[in-house]
């Protein structure tokens, strides 16, 4: 124990002998503890920076251009108003029609054209004549003595012999064609309008 003792006084002693022959001031040196405080990491994700262009972005698609029939109270038949503001002309707008030709059946009293699409007119040169149309003053066609059934001086238009004397049509030969037709009537009636 003594040589430890004497250990302890030779290393005192050569830390005092060593600071005392030192001109400069002896330097105090205090530790601090540190402590650390963990941050957890994080991980950032990479950004790209698209490059700087002189030029002007495009203009996004033009939307399509599209129509609707214009009122037949306004615009004729077929016209089409477009979306961007035009007109034009477009089939399926077209609803035009053309009239039925009408097709001359016979000549009815008075002066009656009776056509085959079931129309009559009064004004159709074909059944217009300058000489009177009745020279049979009582009745309501031309007297032919054949057909005065009744013997009245008059032929009026039941008493008209019509398709079977190869004449225009009576108002009995409308019907009867026309029932035989629509299948109503059927026998030896209908042999004359077979065709």
């Amino acid at each position: 124990m003594k040589l430890a003792i004497a250990l302890a006084a030779v290393a005192l002693l050569s830390t005092a002998g060593l600071s005392s022959c030192s001109s400069e001031e002896p330097t105090t040196t205090t530790t601090t503890p540190t402590t650390s405080t963990a941050v957890p990491s994080t991980t950032v994700a990479p950004t790209s920076v698209a490059p700087i262009s002189s030029e002007t972005p495009a203009d996004p698609a033009p939307a399509p251009i599209t129509f609707e029939c214009g009122d037949l109270s306004l615009y004729q038949s077929g016209t089409a108003l477009y979306s961007d503001g035009t007109t034009g002309y477009e089939s399926t707008c077209d609803t035009y029609v053309p009239p039925v030709e009408k097709i001359l059946w016979y000549c009815d009293y008075p002066e009656t054209a009776v056509y085959t699409d079931g129309t009559a007119s009064s004004s159709d040169p074909a059944c217009i004549s300058d000489e009177p149309i009745n020279p049979n003053p009582g009745g309501g066609f031309p007297y032919i003595a054949e057909e005065d059934r009744n013997g009245d001086g008059v032929v009026n238009g039941y008493e008209r012999c019509g398709i079977a004397c190869g004449q225009e049509p009576t108002s009995g030969d409308i019907q009867t064609r026309t029932g035989c037709e629509d299948g109503y009537i059927t026998g030896p009636l209908c042999e004359n309008f077979d065709g």
